[in-house]
């Protein structure tokens, strides 16, 4: 994306006009933020993806039936308790925390968007939310973005979130967002939330539409541990505080600059998630290019970041490469040995039907840095995609067992 489109600017979520933000602690978790709310103080319009999970958590059902008449004004998020596996009690909360929410915001219950991350199979504590919700709407502010993005956080060391401006006509407009996730981490979406806030006036189709392109691309692209969660939840809010002439589709002018800076918010914001793998030492990018189609780059990208072997060695500063071509061996990709190049950390280690000799001091030493690159050129095509993972290390499974 060309980077003179938008500018990198401070604000994260609160960076847009006419919106603020809250997160306070309300007891689902000891001391930390557990409840978020977001608040545009004009209705906007709206778009959400959500998981491709059957076990789905009940907000995610609420957050598409509130946004699939492109409107909302808030959104109300808690962590350390999913609602998820808490049937129709589960659904009952979920409504109740729109509800609640509604009424500490002034706005219909239909435009609150509803989201839950954290443990599966309980029931939310519901005095504890309406609670929440209740000092939270009395917080709001644009002062204090970080503290917004760590209301949402779970097993995540860091804040993520990140905020960018652009011009559409003679108009300055801001996007900002959040997001959090460190494990079961393998979107069609994962257990990630993510909410980005934008001043720019656009019809509801044409967001929705730039939404779902920038996740595919992004969030789908992204894998921690291959295990797909039951909340993940992508919601955003454009308020057309910006004043500028709306974007009404791809054609409009500004579109370009929107796309550019949705595609690099939620890009970095994924890359800010697998930087946060559970326990991981290491992040790794994985190239496929030469493919027939970017989806067949991806799959085959996805597949290579899944392979638990591959992640193994790479923690354990292994220079394997043998495990990529097993790896890319084990997808459904129908491509002849005799054409792909594998690179590794920048060495190549296979051309075209030959493996080639490599300095294995250097390679040594390429192993022990904290980022690591793959590429794979398929040799069939033109397509190209990138998809970002992290290493498996012991603590990861230890973490997990407690």
């Amino acid at each position: 994306m060309s980077a003179n489109l938008f500018g990198i600017i401070d604000g994260g979520i609160t960076a847009p006009q006419g919106f603020s933000g809250a997160a306070v602690n309300c007891g689902i978790k000891p001391e930390a933020p557990d409840l978020a709310l977001i608040y545009s103080d004009r209705p906007a319009a709206a778009a959400a993806t959500v998981t491709t999970n059957s076990f789905r958590a009940a907000p995610t059902f609420l957050t598409q039936e509130h946004t699939a008449d492109g409107q909302a004004q808030a959104i109300v998020a808690n962590s350390g308790n999913a609602n998820a596996a808490t049937g129709a009690p589960g659904l009952e909360n979920a409504r109740e925390m729109a509800e609640l929410a509604a009424q500490a915001c002034d706005v219909p219950s239909k435009d609150i968007i509803v989201c839950s991350t954290g443990s599966i199979g309980i029931q939310l504590p519901m005095d504890k939310i309406a609670g929440g919700i209740e000092q939270a709407s009395k917080q709001l502010s644009r002062d204090n973005p970080e503290l917004v993005a760590r209301g949402i956080m779970t097993t995540d060391t860091f804040p993520k979130m990140v905020a960018v401006q652009f011009e559409v006509g003679d108009k300055q407009v801001k996007m900002g967002g959040i997001a959090k996730g460190a494990a079961m981490i393998c979107p069609q979406m994962a257990t990630m939330l993510c909410f980005v806030t934008t001043d720019l006036a656009i019809a509801p189709e044409v967001l929705e539409a730039s939404l779902h392109e920038a996740v595919e691309r992004s969030f789908n692209c992204i894998t921690i541990d291959g295990c797909m969660s039951t909340n993940d939840t992508v919601a955003m809010l454009a308020n057309g505080a910006a004043d500028n002439d709306p974007i009404t589709s791809p054609e409009s002018d500004g579109h370009e600059s929107f796309a550019a800076a949705l595609g690099y918010v939620t890009t970095e914001l994924a890359k800010m998630i697998a930087r946060d793998g559970e326990e991981a030492t290491k992040f790794i990018e994985i190239t496929v290019k030469g493919a027939q189609s970017w989806e067949q780059a991806r799959n085959v990208g996805r597949a290579i970041a899944n392979y638990d072997l591959l992640k193994c060695s790479i923690y354990g500063e292994d220079f394997n490469w043998g495990r990529i071509a097993a790896s890319l061996g084990s997808t459904r990709a129908a491509f002849d040995p005799a054409k792909v190049t594998l690179t590794m950390a920048g060495i190549t280690v296979w051309d075209q039907g030959e493996a080639v000799e490599y300095d294995e001091e250097e390679a040594a030493r390429c192993m022990q840095a904290e980022e690591m690159s793959i590429e794979v050129d398929l040799g069939l095509g033109e397509a190209t995609a990138t998809v970002w993972t992290c290493d498996l290390t012991p603590e990861y499974v230890r973490f997990n067992t407690q």
